[in-house]
């Protein structure tokens, strides 16, 4: 089955909305970010219940998935499959468990704590906000997070396991992790913080119930790479655009645009510029969002969002490490969404604008 995107909900540092928040943020991106979500902005979004049940990571989350069921104007998302990706989780929490034991031994465990410690507590408290009861999966894995539980939450609809599935990614930004991240190799990120959660459906569902789709999900595939544990591999074979393509019907010569992952990790970016080039056969423009926002599991479905706009309008945010980032005008139609990771996930996917109704 087609699968199209109905609802966006995004909070992130600056930016916290539906759709057309996303647009207009798009339309004038700012110059620069802290890449922190405000506190005063996330408690607006939320009432006292979630704020008090609910770690601050989880509250992201919860936020952005009422924010994209409202965009959607999905009311009733009971059947509804989420997929969720992250690549910290909530080690905040987790770190402050642990602390709890090393200063006062069994004692100074904290059973609030605890849950927390969970990879999947940011989709449980989601599902729970949100009423939804279908199947639920988190997806853990450094960069490509976002867009993986995209990808995997499109081709769940495509398959016809389900017609309506949320989908997207949260983390929030932690010092002593990040810390730990540069230890690792990935300290020239610009990190970031934030969530994004899309509404996604069978293109039938979405007409029947009268709702305006923003894209259309024409091809998904992810992959894994040669590449040593948390390394950058040297094979530039994209399988996952070539499938990804097959599955959209289209030639790769139709992309003239990319929403990419670089994230200021020099090694991985060059990586993926080429394996991007190879699978294009050509240098088509490629942006990454990660100097607005910020890198976190969120931006990766952002980008998705994104894509679907400038396959609609033509207008395209150029990447812009230093200095104020630009728009300028590509070709309406299909672009890629791409992400490669430390490690060798690897992930693609196909975005469209709506369908016509003749389609």
């Amino acid at each position: 089955m087609r699968v199209v995107v109905t609802g966006v909900g995004v909070v992130a540092a600056g930016l916290a909305g539906g759709a057309a928040a996303l647009r207009s943020f798009l339309a004038a991106p700012p110059a620069t970010s802290t890449g922190r979500v405000e506190d005063a902005m996330l408690s607006g979004l939320l009432d006292g219940v979630d704020t008090r049940r609910t770690s601050r990571v989880s509250r992201l989350a919860v936020a952005a998935g009422r924010l994209a069921l409202d965009d959607a104007g999905l009311g009733d998302a009971e059947a509804a499959a989420f997929v969720l990706g992250t690549e910290l989780g909530d080690l905040h929490s987790t770190i402050e468990f642990a602390d709890g034991y090393l200063r006062g031994g069994p004692q100074g465990l904290s059973p609030l704590l605890f849950p927390n410690t969970v990879m999947n507590t940011m989709a449980s408290a989601t599902t729970i906000a949100v009423a939804t009861r279908g199947p639920s999966l988190t997806l853990n894995v450094r960069t490509v997070g976002g867009e993986l539980a995209v990808a995997r939450a499109s081709r769940t609809i495509a398959a016809g396991r389900a017609e309506v599935a949320l989908a997207g990614g949260v983390d929030e930004r932690d010092p002593l992790v990040e810390e730990v991240l540069g230890d690792l190799g990935g300290g020239a990120e610009r990190r970031g913080e934030g969530a994004t959660v899309l509404v996604l459906e069978a293109v039938d569902h979405a007409r029947a119930r009268g709702a305006t789709p923003l894209g259309e999900i024409r091809g998904a595939a992810w992959r894994g790479l040669a590449a040593r544990p948390n390394g950058v591999g040297r094979v530039v074979e994209s399988r996952a655009i070539g499938a990804a393509l097959i599955e959209a019907g289209i030639a790769a010569s139709a992309i003239g645009w990319v929403y990419g992952s670089a994230s200021g990790d020099g090694p991985r970016d060059a990586w993926e510029r080429a394996l991007l080039s190879r699978a294009l056969g050509r240098e088509v423009p490629v942006a990454s969002l990660a100097p607005l926002l910020g890198q976190h599991a969120g931006l990766g479905a952002l980008r998705v969002a994104a894509a679907a706009w400038t396959a609609r309008s033509g207008r395209w945010v150029e990447p812009a490490w230093d200095g104020t980032p630009r728009l300028t005008d590509v070709a309406p139609g299909p672009g890629l969404v791409h992400g490669i990771a430390r490690g060798g996930t690897h992930v693609a996917l196909i975005i469209d604008g709506p369908p016509s109704d003749a389609d």
